[in-house]
């Protein structure tokens, strides 16, 4: 009984506009079995003729770190989430997938990753060879890697590193970097230019930003030094004036900034009576938690999860086992 419940939400979980787009599981902890829709490793789903472009795949939590990976197909991979014990109602099993890094290579055009943890080493991330691909609510050691490329989204993520070219001469365009909190991470763009980069949260030493828009970011560093290039900046907080008082940017104390609690990420809510409250762009709230999106704790993908989930330790035919399931939508 258990295992039906658990299949018919996660039948639910990946309806998506490709209707017809199926579902595939990877678990390192099983043994590969195709006829049930289960691999062990990201990397035969390029090969597997019956996989196919717009398939979704969950990479299921584990204690095994998955091995990396070289996308070349059209994919939506979707993981459990990070600091999911830190954070109330996250996953029943709370075992978030780690991975080493992921490259998204020409045929990947149009895939996302959400909810994937990229946590294996310092340099662990997402390196983006190709156009128009979507990280989303991902926890990023390593950062982004962006190639001579057009269309990228990097949104709602726990990031320590930055969002950079993959050398000092990449020259890259039409890149939205939205409600990200960027925890000591410098920046330097480089060559490339940013078309939005609007409600994050910056706490490194130092940040070189080209962006068309540079709107509602929080620069939480006093010592940081800051050089934005941006013909659209407005309403961004610093703690030591660097992004002048001109255009609603403003200069704000950190003390009372920030709720400073309870979890790793939920940290950097805003306080009751923080000045970033309404100070962004038509009143909305500046920082990762406000603007047009909203960073999600523990960068939970948005489909139904289960949270709580309690079996009965007896059943027979005639009663059955008594199952509890909580879950909820993101």
């Amino acid at each position: 009984m258990t295992k039906a419940i658990i299949t018919g939400l996660a039948l639910l979980l990946c309806l998506s506009p490709s209707i017809y787009a199926k579902i595939w599981r990877v678990n390192n902890q099983l043994e590969a079995d195709k006829g049930q829709g289960i691999f062990e490793q990201l990397a035969p789903l390029n090969s597997d003729p019956d996989v196919l472009p717009g398939d979704t795949i969950h990479l299921e939590g584990s204690p095994n770190t998955y091995s990396s990976f070289s996308c070349s197909k059209r994919l939506v991979i979707l993981g459990p989430g990070y600091f999911l014990t830190e954070n109330p109602e996250t996953q029943a099993r709370a075992i978030p997938a780690s991975i080493g890094s992921v490259t998204f290579q020409n045929g990947s055009e149009g895939s996302i990753i959400m909810g994937v943890s990229f946590d294996v080493t310092s340099n662990s991330g997402i390196s983006i060879q190709t156009n128009n691909i979507t990280v989303q609510r991902c926890y990023l050691r390593g950062g982004v890697s962006l190639s001579n490329i057009t269309g990228a989204r990097v949104i709602e993520c726990y990031s320590q590193s930055s969002v950079r070219g993959a050398t000092s001469n990449t020259v890259f365009g039409d890149i939205i970097v939205r409600n990200n909190l960027f925890i000591n991470a410098s920046f330097n763009t480089y060559g490339g230019f940013f078309s939005i980069c609007e409600n994050n949260v910056f706490t490194g030493n130092s940040l070189i930003i080209n962006a068309s828009s540079f709107k509602n970011n929080i620069l939480s560093n006093n010592n940081a030094t800051a050089q934005i290039t941006s013909g659209n900046m407005s309403n961004n907080l610093a703690t030591n004036g660097q992004f002048g008082t001109e255009n609603g940017n403003r200069s704000v104390s950190l003390s009372g900034l920030f709720l400073e609690g309870p979890s790793t990420d939920g940290m950097w809510q805003l306080a009751e009576n923080s000045p970033a409250k309404g100070a962004g762009t038509e009143g909305t709230d500046a920082g990762a938690f406000g603007g047009d999106g909203n960073y999600t704790l523990s960068g939970l993908p948005p489909i139904p999860l289960i949270f709580d989930l309690r079996v009965g330790d007896s059943g027979n035919l005639q009663t059955g086992v008594r199952v509890q399931v909580k879950a909820k939508s993101n």
